[in-house]
């Protein structure tokens, strides 16, 4: 009887079933407890009565109802806080995990950091070069097309690049000989300048400070000076060649080398060819090579594409004859087969040369267009004779249905 009161804290365990179950006629118990209590020992009793399949199932079906419960609960915590809410609805539950890891610094080339920094309303980008830096004009890619005969035979050809160059005068300065450089009055000698602007989507319900209050953001860019272009000089008396620009308009020659076997779009790379600016690093000038479009032929990789019209004869009795290669050669073609529509034919090595594999060649692919003839020519007297026959045939049909039909009538009559 020592234990009869930390009994009545503990009814809803399964260890108070079993203490029941020693002292069943104790009457000192609440009437309430002591009811659930029994309810508690008969379920124990008939979970214990159960096969071991049922009782499985049941431990299963507990697991899941738990896990549901803890999903429930974490979501409710993380929403229910509006920090953890705005970080789960942008990087998700790697972000409340804090495994989040960010694939570019720049968060305009990242979404979700963008996305992050729009809702939080505080995020930095940085515009242009970083310091330290070095600068450069960036690369120039240009497309120069020449005759398909030069992949196959190799061609060299000089082109010349339109650039701007610094003016050999006032070596970038864009002063004149005997002129000073004073302070840029618009950027203060800084050579930059900063603009700030305020985007809210209340503008038009709310003030400024209100819509600040409310939504949107505001944006600081760090730019150039237009004035002196970033050196945060301008010389008292401009340059007299360049006229203050610091640069000139120049043109550069270099020399480019196809050899034979070279693929469509080959890129050849002049290193700081191009655009020059004063305290810049000069970019690279990247040439394509493609060839030009050829009346007979088509090049698809290493190998060589033309086509032929061959009659109907030839396309069943097979064809002898010579075509006229991309260098200007005769080549014997001939076909001792009978060609289906929409067949070509290979011949081996006589296709384009590969690069740097001196002797090996491609395939010559002739796609053969079968020609068929627009009537059958026949001799006059036969087609004549075809003509009476088919007329005396026709003759034929319309008697028999005729005599049928006599016939018909004849029974017809009878019947009456």
């Amino acid at each position: 009887k020592g234990y009869k009161k930390e009994l009545n804290k503990c009814f809803q365990c399964p260890a108070s079933a079993f203490v029941l179950k020693l002292n069943a006629n104790l009457k000192d118990l609440n009437a309430t407890n002591a009811t659930n209590a029994t309810a508690r020992v008969q379920q124990l009793q008939e979970e214990e009565e159960e096969p071991w399949y049922v009782k499985e199932r049941r431990i299963e079906r507990h697991k899941l109802r738990m896990a549901e419960f803890e999903s429930m609960t974490s979501a409710y915590k993380i929403l229910n806080d509006p920090d953890t809410k705005r970080v789960y609805e942008v990087q998700g539950m790697r972000g409340i995990q804090g495994k989040y890891k960010p694939k570019f610094e720049d968060p305009l080339k990242d979404p979700v950091n963008l996305e992050m920094a729009f809702k939080t309303g505080s995020f930095k980008i940085d515009f242009g070069f970083k310091e330290g830096q070095q600068k450069s004009t960036g690369n120039v890619h240009h497309n120069i097309k020449i005759p398909m005969i030069g992949f196959y035979t190799g061609f060299h050809m000089d082109v010349g690049i339109v650039r701007g160059e610094i003016c050999p005068h006032c070596n970038g300065s864009g002063a004149a000989e005997n002129a000073e450089l004073l302070s840029c009055p618009d950027c203060k000698g800084t050579g930059k300048q900063t603009k700030t602007t305020f985007w809210n989507a209340a503008k038009h319900r709310y003030s400024k400070h209100r819509a600040k209050e409310f939504t949107g953001y505001e944006t600081t860019l760090v730019v150039n000076c237009k004035s002196c272009e970033g050196s945060g000089k301008l010389a008292s008396e401009p340059c007299p060649r360049c006229k203050g620009k610091r640069t000139i308009d120049g043109k550069v020659t270099v020399t480019v080398n196809i050899e034979p076997g070279m693929l469509e779009g080959h890129a050849f790379t002049f290193k700081e060819h191009a655009e020059q600016i004063p305290g810049v690093t000069s970019g690279d000038v990247v040439l394509h090579i493609y060839s030009e479009e050829h009346p007979d032929f088509e090049r698809e990789g290493h190998d060589l594409v033309t086509w032929q019209n061959i009659s109907l004869m030839e396309a069943l009795l097979g064809f002898q004859r010579e075509i006229k290669h991309l260098d200007g050669r005769m080549i014997k073609i001939e076909r001792n087969e009978v060609t289906k529509p929409g067949q070509s034919h290979e011949v081996l090595g006589m296709g384009m040369p590969i690069y740097q594999k001196p002797g090996e060649f491609g395939k010559l692919i002739i796609k053969l267009n079968i020609v068929f003839p627009e009537r059958i020519a026949a001799d006059e007297e036969r087609m004549k004779e075809l003509r009476r026959a088919d007329e005396r045939a026709r003759m034929r049909r319309q008697n028999r249905f005729s005599a049928d039909d006599d016939d018909d009538d004849d029974d017809d009559d009878d019947d009456k």
